[in-house]
């Protein structure tokens, strides 16, 4: 378990630790984005679902890679020829089949979102 605090919510300033961000169903993933093609610029974006909160925030994805259950690709395969151009919209939520230094922040991602959409928001409750 990783439950050091690694950032504040923006809004409410709830901590947040890296297990709270991967487990908690009220901290919901939105989608992945990149710039320039590093991990320095790819980050996870996420929406905090409290009743007194709402805000969005985004964390840098590497500090999810104790998490991977796949080794990390060397190269980085955005906008190639072989890229499905999954990350360039933050709104595909696809899994990325390439051997692409992304894709398996990509899979996590997925993985988060399926595990969280089985467990009810707050603002999901009518």
């Amino acid at each position: 378990m990783n439950d050091d605090p690694i950032r504040t919510c923006p809004f409410c300033n709830d901590i947040l630790t890296l297990d709270k961000l991967v487990s908690d169903p009220l901290i919901r993933p939105i989608g992945m984005i990149f710039g320039k093609g590093s991990f320095e610029h790819a980050f996870y974006c996420f929406q905090h679902e409290t009743q007194d909160c709402g805000t969005s925030f985004l964390v840098n994805v590497l500090i999810f890679s104790p998490y991977l259950s796949e080794p990390i690709p060397k190269e980085r395969l955005t906008l190639t020829e072989s890229c499905e151009r999954h990350c360039v919209n933050i709104k595909d939520l696809s899994e990325c089949k390439q051997p692409c230094l992304f894709a398996p922040f990509r899979r996590f991602l997925i993985k988060m979102l399926e595990t969280k959409g089985k467990t009810k928001s707050v603002n999901s409750v009518v």
